[in-house]
């Protein structure tokens, strides 16, 4: 009797496989010199290094470092809608001063943005319209958080610090 003929059936190649990818990958950096900067960059390990060192023992690249630890320490304490809520109301007063600038170069002409305005209360207030100024109450609820921070702010500034991590986790640090 014949023996029966076992045959498994190839699935047919629907595209490259990994090491066909993986060769292509490596003729892409070839030819974008990426494998050429790559063997520079570890031929020249110890002279990059004293380099790279080198430019960060400055004194410059120290205190940017640290500054921009401070920032991100700074800013990891704000929640996120906070810190949008403040940058949002920034960028709309930013938008306001340049709304008001130009009107005033215009001539107070109204800009389209901006509602037609009063000419009595673009003109200089004098005497009676500061006095009016101290009993309007709109005006100071705009003001009152500027003040507030303007004080924040102030006092901040008198405050000493050693050193900013000190300031910000109430851990003493180490050394001189």
């Amino acid at each position: 009797m014949a023996e029966r003929i076992s045959h498994d059936v190839t699935p047919p190649k629907i595209g490259p496989d990994a090491q066909e990818e993986l060769d292509r990958l490596v003729q892409t950096l070839h030819e974008h010199g990426v494998l050429r900067f790559a063997n520079d960059v570890v031929a020249s390990n110890q002279e990059l290094l004293r380099i790279l060192v080198g430019g960060l023992n400055k004194q410059g690249s120290l205190n940017a470092i640290q500054n921009l630890s401070v920032i991100a320490m700074t800013l990891s304490a704000l929640p996120p809608e906070r810190f949008y809520q403040v940058m949002s109301a920034l960028g709309e007063g930013i938008e306001q001063v340049g709304n008001h600038r130009h009107d005033e170069a215009q001539g107070h002409a109204p800009s389209a943005r901006s509602p037609q305005k009063d000419p009595e209360k673009d003109s200089a207030p004098g005497i009676t319209g500061l006095y009016r100024m101290l009993h309007d109450d709109e005006l100071w609820y705009a003001i009152k958080p500027i003040l507030a921070g303007l004080r924040a702010f102030s006092e901040r500034l008198d405050r000493p610090v050693d050193k900013p991590v000190t300031d910000v986790t109430g851990k003493p640090t180490e050394g001189p």
